[in-house]
């Protein structure tokens, strides 16, 4: 039996022959380059649609864009015109207590090296008239009111100045100075100043043994002349005593004209030894006002004014003082600002003034006291500057204009030292009161003055104004009779 050939289909032309890799995967890669060249294309095409303008579309794009107004709302605050400054607290003058002598009194001759054995009082203190501030070789140290310094010790029997001003002080704490002379040391100051230390608790300082023993010795003569005195005054007449002797002239003792002599003999001594004795009692007087109770110069301390501050203590009880134990500040505080030499034609006598303490966060009322001359800190003298002094405090090397600042209250003494912000108040308005920015306001040709309203609507109107104080770039408005202006609305500012 023979094999039969199955037939084969031949290839036509119409069917190429199939090829040899996988032909899914190149068909994607052929769609995704035709799609990036397509994008490529379009993007292309934008670009260059944005580079190619028209004459007429670069002349609209160059205009300018149409013009609009500026506005800022009518606004009811207080305006100040202000300057600024910076000042700093010192004080008025520095005293040191540096007693140098032991006095005597009741309960001490005195004398001795003096030694610290209280301190009554801290640094910063405020002192008061007759304060005690420490206590040396147990003797008190006292504060009290008065510009003549304690220059010496003020004993009985003396007069000046410095007698008058104690004087004043006993008086005004109520102690009185009885009948003495203006000035003059005499008993009413001495049991002032007995009353003064018995208030105070420390026995009354003395004048020494010396004038003690001045009164002693005097007093000594005294009793003697008096003595003499009574002698004379008890002897009998000499002319009732009889006897028989001679006088020198060869007459009788008892004749008549020896007991006339021997009488006036008698008298005029008798008259000698009175006036022996009024004069003895004359140098016992003086002995006597020249002793006794005094104000020494180591137990006091005359401050220029009170209440004063204790600046600084440097000892310690047991110390010798052979330094200020310690040192008071007093005539209150001085408050000077650095005014900058362009800013000083703006600033006069008598402006208002708030003073800022950035420590404590107190502000103060003062006034402008006084304006200076220019100062130039290091320059020497003549070298054109008005004033030549060191800078002070917080000055700088700048020149300044200084300021004197006088407080409407005494300055706290706390404030010493303090650096503080001074701010000039030239003009202000009572309350608060219309304003607009100082752009806002129009000059016409008139010379009348106006702002330009603008409506929500974008309607304007002109409200003529009376210009009043100008601070911080406003300026205060009162609108014209018949005219209103409102916070809030908006003028015109510019364009």
């Amino acid at each position: 039996m023979e094999a039969v050939e199955t037939p084969q289909p031949e290839a036509t032309a119409a069917e190429p022959a199939a090829p040899a890799g996988p032909a899914p995967h190149r068909r994607r890669r052929l769609i995704i380059v035709i799609a990036l060249v397509a994008a490529v294309t379009a993007g292309g095409g934008m670009w260059a649609a944005t580079l190619i303008r028209s004459p007429e579309q670069a002349a609209a794009d160059t205009k300018a864009p149409p013009a609009s107004v500026l506005t800022a709302p009518v606004v009811q605050r207080v305006l100040s015109n202000t300057t600024v400054l910076r000042g700093v607290f010192t004080a008025g003058q520095s005293f040191p207590v540096q007693p140098g002598a032991v006095s005597a009194s009741a309960g001490g001759p005195g004398g001795g090296t003096p030694i610290v054995t209280a301190l009554k009082v801290n640094g910063g203190d405020a002192v008061d008239s007759g304060q005690v501030l420490a206590e040396v070789s147990g003797r008190p140290v006292i504060a009290l009111p008065g510009p003549i310094p304690a220059y010496r010790d003020m004993a009985p029997g003396e007069s000046g100045g410095d007698i008058g001003q104690l004087q004043d002080v006993l008086r005004g704490m109520g102690y009185s100075t009885g009948g003495d002379d203006k000035e003059y040391f005499g008993a009413g100051t001495k049991a002032a100043v007995t009353r003064l230390y018995q208030k105070l608790g420390y026995p009354v300082p003395t004048t020494g043994d010396q004038t003690a023993a001045a009164v002693r010795a005097a007093q000594q003569a005294v009793d003697q002349a008096k003595q003499t005195v009574q002698d004379l005054e008890s002897q009998p007449a000499r002319g009732s005593e009889p006897t028989a002797t001679a006088t020198k002239s060869g007459a009788p003792a008892n004749a008549p004209g020896a007991a006339a002599g021997g009488a006036s003999g008698g008298a005029a001594a008798l008259a000698r030894a009175r006036a022996d004795l009024t004069a003895k009692q004359q140098d016992l007087a003086r002995a006597q006002a020249k002793d006794g109770p005094q104000l020494p110069a180591a137990e006091v301390v005359f401050l220029p004014a009170l209440p004063a501050r204790v600046g600084a203590v440097g000892a310690k009880v047991g110390d010798r003082v052979t330094t200020p134990v310690l040192t008071l500040t007093a005539g209150g505080l001085n408050l000077t600002g650095h005014l900058l030499p362009g800013d000083a034609p703006l600033v006069k006598p008598g402006m208002n003034v708030t003073v800022l303490s950035e420590t404590t966060g107190a502000q103060l009322s003062a006034k402008v006291g006084s304006v200076g001359t220019l100062v130039t800190p290091g320059s020497p003298a003549g070298g054109g500057a008005a004033s030549a002094a060191p800078a002070a405090p917080g000055a700088g090397t700048d020149p300044y204009v200084p300021l004197v600042i006088t407080p409407d209250a005494p300055w706290d003494p706390a404030l010493e030292g303090q650096d503080v912000r001074i701010t000039v108040v030239a003009a202000s308005t009572q309350g608060e009161v219309l304003a607009v920015p100082s752009s806002a306001i129009s000059s016409g040709v008139d010379g009348r003055t106006s702002v330009s309203v603008a409506g929500a609507d974008g309607t304007r109107r002109t409200v003529e104004v009376t210009a009043g104080v100008a601070a911080d770039g406003f300026v205060e408005v009162r609108p014209a009779a018949g005219t209103e202006l409102r916070p809030g609305e908006q003028v015109v500012v510019g364009r």
